[in-house]
């Protein structure tokens, strides 16, 4: 089994990068490529890499935001299993191993795993205690693409690719990884498999996703993740669920984000 490891990396963390070279380094299984799509820095995290004794590839990633950056790798992944990676993460020596010792046995479309922050103790998630066999659809919406680890075989990564249109940096800045998990659920990969590992570790980061720019972005998602007709009633939904919380992390607003951000779903083209 081989595993493609791919990063897409706007290029300014070229400390943090170099940690993570250095994990890979480590790793106790070795079959295993990075390829690393830059969007600036280039030559100064070649050298870095240079460094380094596993295989890569690396690429200009032209365009703005990580879903480019991540697709611009995608291409050139020759896996059999392969994972988002991300520029200040870091991993255990056996992750791999840890890794393969479960798609031997279980051989799903997508495996789930966790990350968590050793220095602050705690995960950005709060993970279930037990494994799931088989996730709900509503339930891929809470996973975290750094955990994911998909089966090539199922969801080709020269072919199944992010929505570049949400990701931080753009007019619409979060989602890409939930269509991502979404478009391969509606194609009827349904083997997706949660296991209580740590893989990764990752900083804690507190991250607001319901201020006015997230918000104005949500319609168009709900629309983009459950068609026009179901979005429009899922997003309601979730606008009214969230509304005390949109009022406290916007300066007490909520109708005026509120229908801004229906306005932007029935304008938004799938």
């Amino acid at each position: 089994m081989k595993f493609s490891l791919l990063l897409g990396t706007y290029g300014s963390r070229l400390k943090e990068l170099d940690y993570l070279f250095d994990s890979l380094d480590r790793q106790s299984y070795k079959n295993f490529e990075l390829i690393v799509g830059s969007q600036t820095n280039f030559d100064s995290i070649e050298e870095l890499l240079s460094k380094h004794k596993f295989e890569y590839k690396h690429v200009h990633a032209d365009g703005i935001g990580c879903a480019n950056s991540r697709n611009a790798t995608m291409d050139l992944a020759s896996g059999d299993v392969y994972t988002f990676t991300d520029d200040d993460c870091w991993y255990k020596d056996d992750s791999l191993e840890i890794v393969k010792k479960y798609f031997d046995e279980y051989n799903p479309d997508i495996g789930i795993f966790q990350h968590y922050d050793p220095i602050k103790e705690k995960s950005t998630i709060n993970y279930p205690k037990e494994k799931i066999l088989g996730l709900s659809k509503l339930q891929t919406l809470k996973q975290a693409t750094l955990d994911m680890w998909f089966n090539s075989s199922s969801i080709d990564p020269h072919t199944h690719k992010f929505d570049e249109r949400f990701v931080i940096g753009t007019k619409y800045n979060s989602g890409e990884e939930n269509i991502y998990i979404m478009d391969a659920y509606n194609e009827g990969k349904r083997k997706m498999y949660y296991f209580p590992e740590i893989v990764a570790y990752h900083p804690y980061k507190e991250v607001n996703y319901i201020d006015k720019k997230s918000m104005l972005g949500k319609g168009p998602l709900f629309k983009r993740l459950f068609g026009s007709f179901m979005g429009f009633f899922m997003f309601i939904a979730f606008g009214f669920k969230k509304k005390k919380e949109i009022k406290e992390n916007n300066n007490g607003e909520f109708w005026g984000i509120f229908k801004d951000s229906l306005k932007e779903q029935l304008k938004f083209k799938l």
